[in-house]
């Protein structure tokens, strides 16, 4: 019965490590391990997934309480994009969107958080969708009621229109 624990100990080191050697992937010429490859949490995958369904509604025309793909208004876009890729429903309203997210400091926003702006009015009156944060700075869609391009586009906030009017970002996450 003694000699007995060796072979169950033997399996159970086999087993054990049975995870690790079976990831490797057939077609990986390396034979890296799949735990060797960044790990995409379910945060990530939804902010990935909120800025694709935005940037799906480029061209749209902006509508003043537009809300779906047929026009949207700044808010309304932002309300679309997080319902339908991630099914949170966010404030239809910008000072809504200032007042719920949790604040992020700019040099730290991500794609998914949301600008807000004081433009037409004092306090939060427009806002868009974080694409990226690089070296060339933070790039956003949103639906723009005003200037040379009307409707959903991509803007950089580097511009001097929006670097003026910025309040600040906030996310949801």
């Amino acid at each position: 019965m003694k000699k007995l624990w060796i072979p169950v100990l033997v399996l159970l080191f086999f087993l054990a490590g049975f995870p690790l050697w079976a990831q490797k992937t057939a077609g990986d010429p390396a034979g890296e391990a799949v735990e060797d490859l960044p790990e995409l949490d379910i945060e990530t995958i939804f902010r990935g997934r909120i800025t694709e369904t935005a940037l799906q509604c480029l061209g749209v025309p902006y509508k003043y309480a537009g809300a779906n793909p047929e026009g949207f208004d700044c808010s309304g876009l932002i309300y679309y994009a997080y319902r339908e890729a991630a099914g949170m429903e966010l404030s239809r309203s910008t000072e809504g969107l200032w007042t719920d997210g949790k604040e992020v400091v700019l040099d730290n926003v991500k794609p998914g958080d949301v600008l807000v702006f004081t433009t037409v009015r004092p306090g939060a009156s427009h806002a868009g969708i974080v694409l990226e944060n690089t070296g060339k700075g933070v790039t956003f869609v949103h639906a723009a009621s005003q200037g040379p391009k009307l409707g959903v586009i991509v803007s950089n906030l580097n511009e001097r229109y929006y670097k003026t009017r910025i309040m600040g970002a906030r996310s949801f996450f």
